[in-house]
């Protein structure tokens, strides 16, 4: 990241900002955390450097910070919103309310409870700040209850570690980087309902981060159901489909197709689904006239924001890119 202002005054644009800062007090003021009281004192001897980045999505606001001393940071989240910060690097020890952090663990900010946050040097911390009800209800599902959200929030450690963390912060930094460089793509409608569901999914991994263990044998109910979800998105495949809409369809609970396409597929749900989604790219692709759409348009109808991660699944799945699949074909 380059930012455009080596500053004292942080550039804004409407929904995406960046900069780099040149003492604590600027940084606490440069990011939307600024409106939660954030006060930073600097404990370690040094000029500081910081970096922050932050975009605002109507679903939620993600940030990306950066500071080279020991800072003591402390405020408190607003009424009804809380945050999730996960450690990406650090130099020493760093702690969250008295917890030891490293490297991808994940604290939690409830609102209007203080916390607390000692860096360490060179700390680097991406997150996410929302309002459950507000992203539960760009989802669209009926199934989605924001309070029982709230209720996981509420009832999760102040700091997390699992596997599922590192994804959720690879999430998070792909977004930040499309925003930076694509950002109409993230605010195309159905995608902007495509990333409140992927982040409501990844969140509520870390927060429950163990399913039920597979059966030693497959569920014959299991198998049924996967077999209708096949079948339903056979009969959509001209359109991106979401969890939500499988869920509605097939007249079941998350956690219930969950376990279903673990034991029966050996994958979760977004996974199944990405790669039916993916397969229906390439039949587009090969489809399409190159004078009226791009790759892009394409991409973007299957519901794909990112391009760079878009290329590296579908060369994943496939073994070439995206543009080496319309090649052979012209």
């Amino acid at each position: 990241m380059k930012p455009s202002t080596v500053a004292t005054e942080f550039p804004h644009s409407d929904c995406y900002r960046s900069g780099l800062t040149a003492d604590p007090d600027a940084q606490a003021a440069a990011l939307v955390y600024g409106r939660w009281q954030q006060r930073y004192t600097q404990l370690s001897s040094g000029r500081f450097e910081g970096e922050v980045e932050e975009v605002e999505l109507p679903p939620l606001t993600i940030l990306k910070e950066r500071s080279n001393r020991i800072i003591h940071q402390s405020g408190h989240a607003p009424a009804g919103v809380f945050a999730v910060g996960l450690v990406m690097a650090h130099s020493g020890n760093a702690y969250f309310r008295g917890d030891i952090l490293h490297r991808r663990s994940l604290a939690k900010i409830e609102p209007m409870r203080e916390f607390e946050l000692r860096t360490s040097e060179h700390f680097d911390i991406v997150g996410a700040a929302f309002r459950p009800e507000i992203l539960c209800a760009h989802i669209d599902d009926p199934a989605i209850d924001y309070r029982e959200l709230e209720r996981d929030l509420e009832r999760a450690s102040r700091t997390i570690e699992c596997p599922q963390t590192e994804c959720l912060s690879a999430f998070l930094l792909r977004l930040l980087e499309t925003a930076r460089d694509n950002p109409a793509l993230i605010f195309h409608a159905q995608n902007v309902r495509s990333i409140a569901e992927e982040f409501y999914e990844l969140l509520t991994a870390c927060l429950n981060p163990t399913y039920q263990a597979p059966a030693s044998s497959v569920c014959e109910n299991r198998d049924r159901l996967v077999r209708r979800v096949r079948a339903y998105l056979e009969a959509s495949k001209d359109c991106a489909v979401s969890i939500s809409d499988i869920c509605r369809e097939v007249g079941v609970t998350r956690r219930t197709l969950q376990n279903a396409t673990q034991e029966v597929l050996g994958v979760s749900p977004q996974n199944y689904l990405k790669a039916v989604r993916l397969n229906g790219l390439r039949r587009d692709l090969r489809a399409r006239d190159p004078l009226r759409e791009s790759i892009g348009d394409v991409a973007s109808r299957w519901g794909f924001w990112h391009l760079s991660q878009l290329a590296q699944d579908f060369r994943r799945l496939f073994g070439e890119l995206p543009s080496q699949t319309t090649a052979r074909l012209h």
